[in-house]
């Protein structure tokens, strides 16, 4: 399993806005789900909403009601009506609740009560909050199926609305993928190994052991080889732990013969810029990973061998040079 990590961005790199995570599509379809589906009451499904994504639930409510995805039962003549049946010295109570001015005329009090809706209120879900239930079901189950954990929504929501002619199940795909390029092309081996790892999950999920192996030996090629961090390799640990994990998992699923087969086509496919661990000492290592061999004693090896080793000189080791050393 992956850790929990923050999740990646395309857009912002370097510095996300604060807040970014938390998106508005999101918590309004997390609201209507819970009243039009689970026949939560509006009161209970703005609490919940409210604190499983840390808002205020006077803001929520606001919100809620300002665009038209919350309506009003109560006309204005019961609600003025209503408000008759309070003396001033009241409704001057009802506004120092929440917080708001009690000066004025009553008729800017009664203003004021009417306007942050504090009386009479009864709410329903509007005819908009279904159409936009139907219309956002989809994006937002691939979403929380799949990409929740490590993506922000709505970047997501963008790729989507670009890409929904294709297939379903091509989308998460595809925009894993996106972010697997990038860091490639940033040449970032940390969040290159990451979303190999998320792609991993999520075949695995859709139990599609043969696609998962790809990304897993991806990785475990790049554990051997880690070409963007030539200059940091003595702090390099070697086989990822959950790179072991699933190369165990798939063991189970599949064989040994089908992982050390795809090893070669994988390591054969893979655009190494360096390679400082060759192909048969990756073989070795895969096979005894296999053989439940254990995991740190190979990364001790590789220490010795490889990344630890001064010897080498592996700045300077050309794929030439390797295949000849």
């Amino acid at each position: 399993m992956i850790e929990n990590t923050a999740r990646l961005s395309l857009k912002y790199s370097q510095n996300v806005p604060k807040d970014y995570h938390i998106s508005q599509m999101q918590y309004t379809f997390d609201f209507i789900y819970l009243v039009y589906k689970r026949d939560a009451s509006i009161d209970g499904a703005i609490k919940g909403v409210a604190r499983e994504y840390s808002l205020s639930k006077d803001y929520l409510l606001d919100y809620l009601v300002e665009n038209k995805y919350l309506m009003n039962k109560t006309d204005k003549y019961e609600l003025s009506e209503l408000l008759k049946s309070y003396n001033t010295k009241a409704l001057k109570k009802i506004l120092k609740k929440h917080g708001l001015k009690t000066s004025g005329k009553r008729q800017r009090i009664e203003e004021r009560i009417l306007k942050n809706n504090l009386i009479g209120n009864s709410y329903y879900l509007s005819s908009k909050s279904k159409v936009f239930y139907k219309n956002k079901k989809r994006r937002m189950d691939i979403f929380t199926d799949y990409l929740f954990d490590h993506y922000y929504f709505d970047e997501f929501n963008e790729f989507y609305m670009d890409n929904y002619r294709k297939k379903e199940e091509r989308i998460p795909v595809e925009f894993i993928r996106l972010h697997i390029n990038k860091s490639a092309e940033d040449k970032n081996h940390d969040s290159f190994i990451l979303n190999n790892l998320i792609m991993a999950e999520h075949f695995s999920k859709k139990e599609k052991y043969t696609k998962m192996l790809e990304y897993v030996l991806v990785n475990y090629c790049m554990d051997l080889n880690p070409i963007w961090k030539i200059n940091d390799l003595k702090k390099h640990e070697g086989i990822n732990s959950s790179t072991y994990d699933n190369i165990l998992f798939l063991k189970d699923k599949l064989s040994k013969n089908t992982i050390i087969s795809a090893y070669f086509v994988v390591w054969d496919s893979f655009n190494f810029e360096r390679i400082i661990v060759p192909k048969y000492e990756g073989y070795r290592c895969l096979k005894d990973l296999l053989n439940l061999k254990d995991p740190s004693k190979i990364s001790d090896d590789l220490d010795k061998k490889f990344y630890k080793n001064d010897d080498l000189k592996i700045k300077r080791i050309t794929q030439k040079t390797l295949f000849d050393f």
